[in-house]
Protein backbone atom coordinates (compact mmCIF):
# COMPACT_ATOMS: atom_id res chain seq x y z
CA UNK A 1 0.00 0.00 0.00
CA UNK A 2 1.51 3.28 -0.85
CA UNK A 3 2.30 5.58 2.14
CA UNK A 4 2.21 9.08 0.81
CA UNK A 5 3.59 12.19 3.23
CA UNK A 6 2.38 15.66 3.20
CA UNK A 7 4.66 18.00 1.88
CA UNK A 8 6.32 20.12 4.87
CA UNK A 9 6.37 23.93 3.83
CA UNK A 10 7.43 25.14 6.89
CA UNK A 11 9.67 24.84 9.98
CA UNK A 12 9.23 23.23 13.53
CA UNK A 13 9.97 25.59 16.30
CA UNK A 14 10.24 24.34 19.57
CA UNK A 15 10.58 26.82 23.18
CA UNK A 16 13.37 24.59 24.92
CA UNK A 17 14.18 25.68 28.45
CA UNK A 18 17.66 27.79 29.08
CA UNK A 19 19.63 25.29 29.89
CA UNK A 20 18.78 23.26 26.92
CA UNK A 21 19.20 26.00 24.72
CA UNK A 22 22.51 26.76 25.58
CA UNK A 23 23.73 23.26 24.96
CA UNK A 24 21.77 23.48 21.75
CA UNK A 25 23.95 26.42 20.67
CA UNK A 26 26.94 24.68 21.87
CA UNK A 27 25.98 21.67 19.57
CA UNK A 28 25.51 23.66 16.85
CA UNK A 29 28.64 25.89 17.02
CA UNK A 30 30.69 22.43 17.05
CA UNK A 31 29.03 21.30 13.94
CA UNK A 32 29.47 24.15 12.09
CA UNK A 33 33.13 23.65 12.90
CA UNK A 34 33.61 20.20 12.11
CA UNK A 35 31.70 20.76 8.88
CA UNK A 36 34.02 23.88 8.23
CA UNK A 37 37.09 21.30 8.71
CA UNK A 38 35.54 18.25 6.85
CA UNK A 39 35.34 21.27 3.87
CA UNK A 40 38.95 22.24 3.96
CA UNK A 41 40.32 19.09 4.20
CA UNK A 42 37.08 16.66 2.02
CA UNK A 43 40.09 14.03 1.22
CA UNK A 44 41.30 13.00 4.59
CA UNK A 45 38.01 13.16 6.67
CA UNK A 46 34.71 12.98 4.33
CA UNK A 47 33.03 9.62 4.43
CA UNK A 48 33.05 7.87 1.85
CA UNK A 49 29.44 7.37 0.12
CA UNK A 50 28.32 3.45 0.51
CA UNK A 51 25.78 1.39 -0.78
CA UNK A 52 21.93 1.44 0.60
CA UNK A 53 20.97 -1.09 3.32
CA UNK A 54 17.68 -2.83 2.65
CA UNK A 55 15.77 -0.61 5.46
CA UNK A 56 17.40 2.16 3.34
CA UNK A 57 16.17 0.75 0.28
CA UNK A 58 12.52 0.87 1.12
CA UNK A 59 12.71 4.13 3.12
CA UNK A 60 13.54 6.17 -0.17
CA UNK A 61 11.97 3.95 -2.93
CA UNK A 62 10.86 7.45 -3.67
CA UNK A 63 14.24 8.23 -5.32
CA UNK A 64 14.74 7.39 -8.58
CA UNK A 65 16.52 8.52 -11.90
CA UNK A 66 15.34 10.90 -14.90
CA UNK A 67 17.12 10.15 -18.11
CA UNK A 68 16.99 12.28 -21.20
CA UNK A 69 17.49 11.55 -24.72
CA UNK A 70 19.45 13.99 -26.33
CA UNK A 71 20.69 12.90 -29.90
CA UNK A 72 22.62 10.13 -29.38
CA UNK A 73 23.16 10.60 -25.76
CA UNK A 74 21.62 10.69 -21.87
CA UNK A 75 21.41 12.95 -19.41
CA UNK A 76 20.93 11.90 -16.36
CA UNK A 77 19.73 13.11 -12.54
CA UNK A 78 18.89 11.58 -9.47
CA UNK A 79 15.08 12.76 -8.78
CA UNK A 80 12.76 12.46 -5.88
CA UNK A 81 8.67 12.08 -5.81
CA UNK A 82 7.48 14.92 -3.69
CA UNK A 83 3.44 15.15 -2.54
CA UNK A 84 2.57 12.23 -5.01
CA UNK A 85 3.56 9.66 -6.85
CA UNK A 86 3.59 11.00 -10.08
CA UNK A 87 5.08 14.59 -9.00
CA UNK A 88 8.85 14.67 -8.82
CA UNK A 89 11.79 17.12 -8.32
CA UNK A 90 14.92 17.33 -9.85
CA UNK A 91 17.53 19.69 -11.26
CA UNK A 92 16.66 22.07 -14.16
CA UNK A 93 19.94 21.15 -16.12
CA UNK A 94 18.96 17.57 -16.71
CA UNK A 95 16.38 19.00 -19.44
CA UNK A 96 18.62 21.46 -21.38
CA UNK A 97 20.42 20.58 -24.54
CA UNK A 98 22.19 24.16 -24.08
CA UNK A 99 20.61 25.24 -27.17
CA UNK A 100 17.17 24.97 -25.56
CA UNK A 101 15.52 22.73 -23.84
CA UNK A 102 14.53 18.97 -23.96
CA UNK A 103 11.22 17.97 -24.47
CA UNK A 104 9.22 16.45 -21.85
CA UNK A 105 8.68 12.98 -24.44
CA UNK A 106 12.10 12.49 -25.03
CA UNK A 107 12.81 11.60 -20.84
CA UNK A 108 11.56 8.95 -18.38
CA UNK A 109 11.50 8.01 -14.43
CA UNK A 110 13.10 4.94 -13.74
CA UNK A 111 13.09 3.28 -10.16
CA UNK A 112 15.56 0.30 -9.90
CA UNK A 113 15.67 -2.04 -7.04
CA UNK A 114 18.04 -3.34 -4.92
CA UNK A 115 19.46 -6.05 -7.35
CA UNK A 116 19.94 -2.77 -9.62
CA UNK A 117 17.21 -4.07 -12.17
CA UNK A 118 15.00 -1.75 -13.04
CA UNK A 119 11.01 -2.15 -11.73
CA UNK A 120 9.67 0.53 -13.83
CA UNK A 121 10.21 3.27 -16.73
CA UNK A 122 7.69 5.96 -16.72
CA UNK A 123 7.45 8.39 -19.28
CA UNK A 124 7.56 12.19 -18.53
CA UNK A 125 4.38 13.94 -19.25
CA UNK A 126 5.84 17.66 -18.77
CA UNK A 127 8.61 19.88 -17.02
CA UNK A 128 8.23 23.11 -15.03
CA UNK A 129 11.81 24.78 -14.93
CA UNK A 130 13.02 27.69 -12.77
CA UNK A 131 15.23 28.43 -15.30
CA UNK A 132 12.85 29.08 -18.09
CA UNK A 133 10.18 29.95 -15.74
CA UNK A 134 11.85 33.33 -14.43
CA UNK A 135 13.28 35.91 -16.36
CA UNK A 136 17.04 36.09 -15.62
CA UNK A 137 17.03 32.81 -13.64
CA UNK A 138 18.64 30.94 -16.47
CA UNK A 139 21.96 29.37 -15.50
CA UNK A 140 21.75 30.24 -11.50
CA UNK A 141 22.50 27.58 -9.71
CA UNK A 142 20.48 28.70 -6.72
CA UNK A 143 17.29 28.18 -9.13
CA UNK A 144 18.74 25.23 -10.84
CA UNK A 145 15.23 23.44 -10.16
CA UNK A 146 12.84 21.47 -12.19
CA UNK A 147 9.19 20.11 -11.06
CA UNK A 148 7.86 17.43 -12.95
CA UNK A 149 4.85 15.38 -13.84
CA UNK A 150 5.00 11.26 -14.55
CA UNK A 151 2.64 9.99 -17.22
CA UNK A 152 0.70 7.48 -14.32
CA UNK A 153 2.07 7.31 -10.83
CA UNK A 154 5.05 5.36 -9.65
CA UNK A 155 3.79 1.66 -8.52
CA UNK A 156 7.47 0.94 -6.71
CA UNK A 157 7.51 3.55 -4.73
CA UNK A 158 6.14 2.96 -1.08
CA UNK A 159 5.86 6.53 0.43
CA UNK A 160 7.34 9.82 -1.34
CA UNK A 161 9.71 12.39 0.44
CA UNK A 162 9.27 15.58 2.85
CA UNK A 163 10.38 18.70 1.75
CA UNK A 164 10.95 21.67 3.83
CA UNK A 165 13.01 24.50 4.09
CA UNK A 166 16.32 25.00 5.30
CA UNK A 167 17.12 27.27 7.58
CA UNK A 168 21.25 27.42 7.35
CA UNK A 169 22.38 26.33 10.38
CA UNK A 170 24.62 23.58 10.55
CA UNK A 171 22.97 20.20 10.01
CA UNK A 172 23.62 16.71 10.45
CA UNK A 173 22.53 15.70 6.64
CA UNK A 174 22.48 12.06 4.22
CA UNK A 175 22.51 12.31 0.32
CA UNK A 176 20.61 9.32 -0.92
CA UNK A 177 21.37 9.11 -5.20
CA UNK A 178 22.39 7.43 -8.19
CA UNK A 179 25.69 8.05 -10.03
CA UNK A 180 25.53 10.06 -12.90
CA UNK A 181 27.43 7.32 -15.40
CA UNK A 182 24.15 4.98 -14.51
CA UNK A 183 25.86 2.57 -17.63
CA UNK A 184 28.43 1.63 -14.83
CA UNK A 185 26.27 1.21 -11.63
CA UNK A 186 22.70 0.97 -11.12
CA UNK A 187 22.96 1.15 -7.24
CA UNK A 188 22.21 3.92 -5.10
CA UNK A 189 24.53 5.25 -2.95
CA UNK A 190 24.37 7.26 0.38
CA UNK A 191 26.65 9.65 2.07
CA UNK A 192 26.70 11.21 5.30
CA UNK A 193 27.99 14.51 6.31
CA UNK A 194 27.17 18.10 7.52
CA UNK A 195 25.04 21.08 5.72
CA UNK A 196 25.39 24.78 6.09
CA UNK A 197 25.50 28.54 5.01
CA UNK A 198 28.95 29.31 3.20
CA UNK A 199 31.16 32.22 4.16
CA UNK A 200 29.85 35.44 2.52
CA UNK A 201 32.47 34.86 -0.21
CA UNK A 202 30.69 32.34 -1.44
CA UNK A 203 27.47 33.31 -2.06
CA UNK A 204 27.45 34.81 -5.69
CA UNK A 205 28.02 30.90 -6.51
CA UNK A 206 25.68 29.62 -4.00
CA UNK A 207 24.45 30.33 -0.79
CA UNK A 208 24.35 26.78 1.07
CA UNK A 209 26.88 23.93 0.52
CA UNK A 210 27.29 20.31 2.33
CA UNK A 211 30.54 18.30 2.76
CA UNK A 212 29.69 15.14 1.74
CA UNK A 213 31.77 12.98 -0.71
CA UNK A 214 29.28 13.34 -3.81
CA UNK A 215 31.93 11.55 -6.32
CA UNK A 216 29.91 9.01 -7.85
CA UNK A 217 26.38 10.61 -6.76
CA UNK A 218 24.91 12.58 -10.02
CA UNK A 219 23.41 16.12 -9.03
CA UNK A 220 19.46 16.18 -8.24
CA UNK A 221 20.40 13.68 -5.18
CA UNK A 222 17.98 14.78 -2.12
CA UNK A 223 20.06 16.26 0.84
CA UNK A 224 18.19 15.39 4.08
CA UNK A 225 18.66 16.18 8.08
CA UNK A 226 19.26 12.82 9.91
CA UNK A 227 17.34 14.54 12.85
CA UNK A 228 14.34 15.22 10.95
CA UNK A 229 14.23 12.88 8.11
CA UNK A 230 13.47 16.11 5.76
CA UNK A 231 15.14 17.12 2.57
CA UNK A 232 16.46 20.59 3.36
CA UNK A 233 18.08 20.88 -0.09
CA UNK A 234 19.33 19.47 -3.49
CA UNK A 235 22.27 18.15 -4.22
CA UNK A 236 24.21 19.68 -7.39
CA UNK A 237 27.69 20.58 -9.02
CA UNK A 238 29.25 23.90 -9.31
CA UNK A 239 32.45 24.91 -11.49
CA UNK A 240 35.56 23.69 -9.77
CA UNK A 241 33.92 20.59 -8.45
CA UNK A 242 32.70 22.25 -5.88
CA UNK A 243 29.68 20.99 -3.63
CA UNK A 244 26.70 23.63 -4.17
CA UNK A 245 22.91 22.44 -2.24
CA UNK A 246 19.84 24.02 -3.70
CA UNK A 247 17.37 25.13 -1.10
CA UNK A 248 13.30 25.36 -0.93
CA UNK A 249 12.45 28.53 -2.72
CA UNK A 250 9.53 30.82 -3.30
CA UNK A 251 9.17 29.39 -6.92
CA UNK A 252 9.47 25.67 -6.10
CA UNK A 253 6.86 26.04 -3.09
CA UNK A 254 4.46 27.39 -5.18
CA UNK A 255 4.73 24.93 -8.38
CA UNK A 256 4.39 22.03 -5.95
CA UNK A 257 1.49 23.56 -4.43
CA UNK A 258 0.37 24.26 -7.36
CA UNK A 259 0.75 20.54 -8.81
CA UNK A 260 -0.49 18.90 -5.80
CA UNK A 261 -3.31 20.49 -5.86
CA UNK A 262 -4.16 19.58 -9.56
CA UNK A 263 -3.46 15.95 -8.63
CA UNK A 264 -6.04 16.23 -5.92
CA UNK A 265 -8.49 17.82 -8.30
CA UNK A 266 -7.67 15.24 -10.62
CA UNK A 267 -8.17 12.12 -7.77
CA UNK A 268 -11.38 14.12 -6.38
CA UNK A 269 -13.43 14.21 -10.16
Amino acid sequence: MHKVFVLILVGLTVAPCARATERFEEKSADRYEAALQRAANPDTVVQRAVELSDQDLSAFSGVGIVACTVDSRIQTSTAFLVGAFDIGVTVAHTFETGLGQIEANDCVYTSIDSLGQIRERIPVSYVKSEWTADAGAFGQPAKDIAVFRLSYPSKYAQKTMPLGRFTGDAAPVIMVGYRADIGWSTSKRKARGMAYERSKEGVSLNRFTHDMDSRGIAPGAPVIDERTGIIIGIHTRLPARRNGMITMNDWLESTLRSEIQIKKGTDSG
